[in-house]
């Protein structure tokens, strides 16, 4: 397998443990420390956070709703033991409460910008960076978005 479809898996996996709320393979992903730019989506300041950290916060925000994210068009730029990926993507996040009909969910759109580096010969994410296009239906769901602890603690 290529690096190219290496990280393009690593991306899969992290993606689909979100969905799934599997913590352990999301930590699984990550670098020790990663450093995260959710200030598009959320009043949040760039800057680095432990691997436990992130994965603590994204069980706190995420634990309630049934999510799916997608990834599209992406492209890779590799260098020997560091990368960096850019792709679209569309996340859409339903509370438990969602009929079909009332406002219960968030739907985001925008691109994600990843850095990575390898760990003992494998790649993990190290840099996550998200831009938000547009959000659609109440981001009171989004437990990131709500008064949640969001101190950095590296």
């Amino acid at each position: 397998m290529t690096d190219r479809d290496t990280l393009n898996d690593l991306m899969c996996r992290f993606s689909w443990s979100l969905d799934e709320k599997d913590w352990k393979t999301i930590r699984s992903c990550l670098a020790n420390t990663i450093w995260t730019d959710y200030s598009s989506f959320r009043d949040v300041p760039p800057g680095k956070i432990s691997g436990d950290r992130y994965v603590a916060q994204r069980e706190a925000a995420f634990s309630a709703l049934d999510m799916q994210h997608d990834f599209l068009n992406l492209r890779m730029e590799i260098d020997d033991a560091t990368a960096r990926g850019w792709c679209n993507y569309i996340i859409h996040r339903f509370h438990p409460d969602f009929d079909g009909w009332n406002d219960a969910f968030l739907h985001s759109y925008g691109r994600y910008e990843f850095g990575f580096l390898q760990v003992d010969d494998e790649w993990r994410i190290s840099a996550i960076r998200q831009i938000l296009l547009r959000n659609h239906g109440d981001p009171e769901i989004h437990g990131g978005t709500r008064q949640v602890d969001n101190t950095r603690n590296v």
